[in-house]
């Protein structure tokens, strides 16, 4: 199987759109609301134009399945990728993620440091960055308080 990453395209703003608002990523994400198209393409034409922001999509034998993103601050980048619908669970996030490592040996070597925020129960993508070296660091408390 022939796998890479390319950089997102203005071409690509129907199919983030799409993932994005797919229920397990909403389920998994910080925000579990659905994003609406205005809003996304706010977002999308923000991204397009961000040094600092890196999005590329995910091929499997020259089929899209996955997006991986990384936001960029000094010498750290922030991660976060979806893999889409009736493609999870078959390893594809583990090769995303080894292959935006390889990529930004290359393309951003100013990068030394990895990071990624996981939603508590996304087991999937906690095993995917635990088996690529990735460690736990801490756990974060939330409390909503009733009035």
């Amino acid at each position: 199987m022939s796998e890479y990453l390319r950089k997102a395209a203005k071409e690509d703003i129907d199919l983030l759109f799409q993932w994005a608002n797919e229920a397990e990523v909403r389920a998994n994400s910080f925000s579990a609301a659905q994003i609406s198209y205005e809003e996304h393409t706010k977002w999308f034409q923000n991204m397009l134009h961000d040094r600092d922001r890196k999005q590329y999509i995910y091929m499997a034998d020259d089929v899209p399945v996955g997006q991986i993103r990384i936001d960029i601050s000094g010498d750290t980048a922030e991660v976060s990728y979806s893999v889409c619908d009736g493609c999870r669970g078959k390893g594809h996030g583990e090769k995303m993620l080894d292959l935006l490592q390889q990529k930004l040996l290359t393309d951003e070597p100013e990068v030394h440091r990895l990071i990624a925020k996981v939603k508590n129960g996304n087991q999937r993508s906690e095993r995917a960055f635990l088996k690529l070296g990735y460690y736990k660091k801490c756990t974060v408390f939330e409390m909503k308080i009733k009035k």
